[in-house]
């Protein structure tokens, strides 16, 4: 169920708008075909080999990354733009699937089609502790079975959701964290109940942490966290923790160590 990549090895899931996610993996492409040798060249150890094998597909990541909101699941079958480019899961799986494309029908049909090379890394927004209640009252049931039907009908080989992302984060207004556990619990137990065995076993769980200050010393990691049995990931944000100049606020080395401790000590694979 954890879906780890083979030792020594990582996943590599890019996004997170489909123009964007077109554009690096045609740049990556393109400078392949700048930087092949020629029977003139010195050897470097930079240049990519010679010959036919490599062509676009080549360049495609393990997995896109998507945005979307348990309320209305927009971008998930159809594009939409939440302000940052068009998200659109069902599209950026179909960009360079070569191999194995989509059967011709109407995607609003929620039919079955063949799965293909690449995963789809899920960003899940719930809209802080007033989503959470939501979930857990039952009043977005509805919205809850639709987003089963995706993940039953995705053709992604690996669906990893990152379920109310950045939890942590004081901007996000996730400042209940036994509401929050109730709802990440109530949509695992939801989604693993109810798809297919197949499909459940393409479904992976990440509890994603921003690894910097919370709200409250009264909070935690250990308060927010929904338990092993409902996690199968660790997420984690790293942007200018790393940094020498990174403020209070935005956190330092030792908050990212803090969660990669945690995820460690749980024996969860980490994503960054």
């Amino acid at each position: 169920m954890a879906c780890r990549p083979p030792a020594n090895h990582t996943y590599l899931a890019i996004g997170q708008d489909l123009f964007s996610i077109s554009e690096y993996v045609q740049s990556q492409y393109n400078f392949s075909l700048h930087n092949r040798p020629n029977s003139n060249a010195i050897a470097d150890d930079t240049l990519l080999p010679l010959g036919g094998g490599l062509s676009v597909k080549d360049f495609v990541p393990a997995a896109y990354m998507v945005y979307t909101d348990i309320q209305s699941l927009d971008g998930l079958w159809e594009p939409t733009d939440y302000g940052s480019g068009v998200e659109y899961a069902d599209g950026v799986i179909d960009l360079f699937d070569y191999d194995t494309p989509r059967k011709p029908g109407d995607a609003a049909s929620h039919q079955k089609q063949p799965l293909a090379r690449t995963g789809l890394q899920i960003g899940l927004w719930l809209n802080g502790t007033a989503g959470c209640f939501d979930i857990a009252s039952g009043n977005l049931d509805g919205r809850v079975r639709d987003l089963v039907t995706y993940l039953e009908q995705s053709r992604a080989r690996r669906i990893f959701i990152r379920i109310g992302y950045e939890f942590d984060n004081p901007m996000f207004g996730y400042d209940d964290p036994k509401m929050y556990v109730v709802a990440f619990r109530k949509l695992v137990t939801a989604i693993r109940s109810s798809v297919s065995k197949e499909t459940r076993n393409r479904v992976i769980f990440v509890w994603h942490s921003w690894a910097a200050p919370m709200a409250s010393d009264d909070l935690s990691l250990e308060s927010y966290y929904p338990g092993d049995s409902y996690v199968d990931w660790i997420g984690i944000s790293i942007f200018q923790q790393v940094l020498p100049w990174s403020p209070d606020w935005g956190g330092k080395r030792k908050d990212v160590e803090r969660v990669l401790r945690f995820a460690q000590e749980r024996h969860k694979p980490t994503m960054i």
